[in-house]
């Protein structure tokens, strides 16, 4: 009993990690799972959907972290990074209350811990989404 114990508090752990890991891919995903869906119901092939469901997520990532990090106006800058990290700490907040209600705590430990969750998983987000080399680490070329 012990050792599912230890196990499972490292893999909520973990995925709260690889959660922080990922949250700047939040919108994307939703943008494109959106996309799909809708191409779904009008009646398109699963070729179709797929490849446009994906090229509408790598679109809005690839838009959002110009738009974040170029020479764009200030107030065009801070509406994608609050959209960005708006999904993110949305996100956040639903792997909280997940997690929180897997641990069987109380109402009001869950709702902290939710909030804790959101705003941890929202600051990874505008950090993923600000940093020079995309949120993934790149080893120094020594010469």
């Amino acid at each position: 009993m012990t050792l599912m114990l230890i196990l499972g508090a490292v893999a909520a752990f973990y995925g709260l990690l690889l959660l922080f890991r990922c949250a700047t891919y939040a919108l994307p995903l939703f943008a494109g799972l959106g996309l799909a869906f809708t191409l779904r119901d009008q009646g398109f092939g699963w070729m179709v959907i797929l490849a446009v469901g994906l090229l509408a997520g790598v679109s809005v990532h690839t838009l959002g972290r110009h738009l974040a990090r170029g020479s764009a106006p200030l107030a065009v800058r801070l509406g994608v990074i609050l959209i960005f990290v708006g999904a993110a700490a949305a996100a956040g907040f639903q792997v909280g209350v997940a997690l929180a209600m897997l641990a069987d705590l109380n109402p009001w430990t869950q709702r902290g811990m939710s909030i804790l969750t959101a705003v941890v998983t929202g600051y990874a987000g505008w950090r993923d989404l600000l940093s020079p080399g995309g949120g993934i680490e790149r080893p120094a070329l020594h010469s």
